[in-house]
């Protein structure tokens, strides 16, 4: 492979990267802004529930188990109530009742919300972070090297 063809795809691997960091931001944004600034309330899990799903696909059925919290907080002097999918969290046992979460909510209607730790670590945040990882992982070093590099013709 020649050294263009590196490069090439070096801009590639490197495009990809921030592309995935740019969505990552996106997804998360309203949440990260939202603690940066203040709009955030310590919130307690008030209930736990656990329900069983019946699925029945190609194969045998089998049972899934969905994971769900009740999250109570206070703003300005009014209790909110908002329900998450806890099921990463609560299969692993990481969650019980009582426990003490961070709920980022929106100024203008505190009833809006979301669990902190859940919103920055949904499934597609956290994919979109390992695929960002691997490509400046892969790509920084490389850039570094080949930054002030002329690029020979190769015969």
């Amino acid at each position: 492979m020649s050294t263009a063809q590196k490069r090439k795809y070096l801009k590639y691997t490197l495009a990809t990267g921030w592309i995935c960091l740019f969505i990552m931001l996106l997804l998360s944004g309203s949440v990260l802004t939202g603690f940066i600034n203040g709009n955030s309330a310590s919130g307690t899990v008030v209930d736990k529930q656990v329900y069983i799903e019946q699925i029945r696909g190609t194969g045998s059925p089998r049972q899934s188990e969905l994971h769900e919290i009740t999250v109570q907080y206070q703003v300005g002097g009014e209790t909110y109530r908002i329900y998450a999918n806890a099921h990463v969290y609560a299969g692993m046992g990481l969650i019980e009742e009582g426990d003490n979460l961070i709920v980022v909510y929106s100024p203008s209607n505190p009833a809006q919300a979301q669990v902190f730790s859940y919103a920055l670590y949904s499934p597609m945040v956290s994919i979109l972070g390992y695929v960002t990882f691997v490509c400046f992982l892969v790509g920084f070093p490389r850039w570094l090297l080949w930054r002030n590099k002329p690029i020979k013709d190769e015969k």
